[in-house]
Parts: C-alpha cells; sequence; structure tokens
C-alpha cells in the first residue's frame, strides 16, 4: 500500500490545521465551495480519480459541539443515528430506550449517557440522513443533487481518538468527504493499489464511485461528514424511457390492433418508434426524472 497523499486538484498546500472561522461565516452550499472550479472538477476528476480540496468554511456544516447538542437535547430517534460495532451499518440496539409521548410508548430515542460510553469505547457514532434535519447540510445536498444529477444523502460519523473507525466499505456512489472537526486517516483502493491520505479539519476528499474505502482517526477526535451521490445506472434511464415510451401516444394507437398484425411486423413497428421516442429524449431531463424518482423510492 502507498502512502502517498492524492494532489490537491485545487492547487493549495495543506496548512498544519485548519482553523474555524468565527462569527457568521456561511456554510458550504455548492459544489464549488467544496471543490473550487465545479466545471473542471465535473470534466477531469469526477469519476476519474481520487482527489482532495481545501474548503476552509466546512466546520460551519456542523461541530463535534454540534453533535452533542443534539445528542442531549433529546430529539434524536431511529433511524436518525447509530453506532457502529462490528461492521459498517449503524445500529441503535443498545443505545436507545422507549418513552412516553402523549401517552403513548414510543421507541428508538437515544439514550445520550450510553452513547457516550459506545463512543468512549472506541465505537463510532453516527448522525443518519442529515439532509433530512439540518438545514445547512440539507441546502448542501439539494444543490449537489442538482448539479451531480445524483440521488445523494449525508451522514456524519464522530469517532473518538484510538478507536477503529469506519469499516472498509465499497458501493455504487461517489463520495466527498468534508472533514469537520479533528483528523482522519483515509486508505482508498485495495493492495497495492491502495493510497493513503490524513484530511483535516477544513479538507475535502473525493473517492470514485467503485472504490474501497476506510476511516480511522489519526491521533485526535474526529468528525467528518460522508456525502453519497448515487448517479442513475444505464438499466435505471433505459426502464424510465421504455416506461415513457409505453404510456406514449405511439403504443396507445397500436394497442387495438397489434393482434392483426404478424410478429415481424410487430418487431418492425416496435424497432421504428422505439427509435423515434429515444431520438427525441432530452438525455439531461431523463436523467433528472431518474434521480426524482430514486429519491422516492429510498436514499443513495
Amino acid at each position: 500500500m502507498t502512502t502517498d497523499t492524492p494532489p490537491r486538484a485545487d492547487g493549495t498546500t495543506r496548512a498544519e490545521e485548519t482553523r474555524r472561522s468565527e462569527g457568521t461565516t456561511r456554510a458550504p452550499a455548492n459544489l464549488a465551495d467544496l471543490v473550487g472550479d465545479a466545471d473542471a472538477f465535473l470534466a477531469e476528476v469526477w469519476g476519474n480519480r481520487t482527489a482532495a480540496f481545501t474548503c476552509e468554511p466546512a466546520g460551519a456544516l456542523l461541530s463535534t459541539a454540534d453533535v452533542w447538542r443534539e445528542l442531549d437535547c433529546g430529539s434524536l430517534v431511529v433511524p436518525y443515528f447509530g453506532v457502529l460495532r462490528e461492521d459498517a451499518t449503524p445500529t441503535a440496539a443498545g443505545v436507545s430506550e422507549t418513552r412516553i409521548v402523549q401517552t403513548k410508548p414510543r421507541p428508538g430515542y437515544a439514550k445520550p449517557a450510553a452513547v457516550r460510553q459506545s463512543v468512549a469505547s472506541g465505537h463510532v457514532f453516527v448522525l443518519r440522513q442529515l439532509e433530512d434535519w439540518n438545514a445547512r447540510i440539507g441546502a448542501l445536498v439539494d444543490a449537489l443533487r442538482g448539479e451531480c444529477r445524483a440521488q445523494a444523502g449525508a451522514d456524519a460519523y464522530l469517532c473518538a481518538a484510538g478507536s477503529d473507525g469506519v469499516p472498509a466499505r465499497v458501493d455504487g456512489a461517489h463520495t466527498l468527504v468534508v472533514q469537520l472537526d479533528g483528523r482522519t486517516r483515509w486508505v482508498v483502493g485495495e493492495g497495492e493499489h491502495a493510497s493513503e491520505t490524513v484530511l483535516q479539519a477544513g479538507e475535502v476528499l473525493y473517492v470514485p464511485a467503485g472504490r474501497a474505502r476506510s476511516a480511522a482517526p489519526d491521533d485526535v477526535d474526529s468528525l467528518h461528514l460522508v456525502i453519497s451521490l448515487q448517479q442513475p445506472t444505464a438499466r435505471d434511464l433505459a426502464e424510465l424511457a421504455l416506461a415513457q415510451f409505453l404510456k406514449g401516444s405511439a403504443a396507445a394507437e397500436i394497442a387495438g390492433s397489434h393482434h392483426f398484425r404478424s410478429p415481424a411486423q410487430k418487431a418492425a413497428w416496435l424497432r421504428t418508434e422505439l427509435r423515434a421516442h429515444l431520438a427525441g429524449h432530452d438525455l439531461a431531463a431523463l436523467a433528472q426524472q431518474a434521480v426524482r424518482l430514486r429519491q422516492r423510492e429510498g436514499r443513495a
């Protein structure tokens, strides 16, 4: 495994430590805020290679103090939190309880003391689906969903120094990791092709879809945000285009007369009409429709 940090795509140098801006610093709200030149990123980096960027106001999205505040306020409930134990799937087992709300028992509320004990013993605390309940992160995710034409979701991971961190994971989503507090050591890839980099607060790491990745705190407590961006597959686009064709006028017109045609005539009709249907498609609009459809069906 190599230990070369990927070069910064925005040409900046790494500072020893990024200071979080005080006061009313604007939180990152779009792709350019995270990676600099968004057009260059999408044309040269997206889907091609791992790359690191500097985003000094990243900490305005969420802080470690914010995480503990959310836990202590008493409103965290499943599925919006979990703890990593044996694998990369968060669980609320052992860190949740049932409360009486409006005279009825409601399960799944976070137990602050149990969560703190779990983190202190080396487990990772996860805030899930932040785009649904954190306004700053929700605005960023909404912007990325449109800019990248992808289904999007965001989770935050709080890792105590010395913990094992987040186990290796590989999936079909592109990933933007935003380091919010502390430092996280990332390993991307497998075997001799793996690379390692340490993200400090105010830095961003992009990992293309299909690359294995794992993370662990360096030598201090760490908080990072993982934004997953799942683009529609070729099958998603084909199924959507076909569904639209079957609901169109050409399919409606032949519905009452297709039984008078031979199989060869039906095949010839289908080739002609389907080709015309596809030729008239706005591919960008089709991709956006597929993203919205996937968003209704579930998260990335």
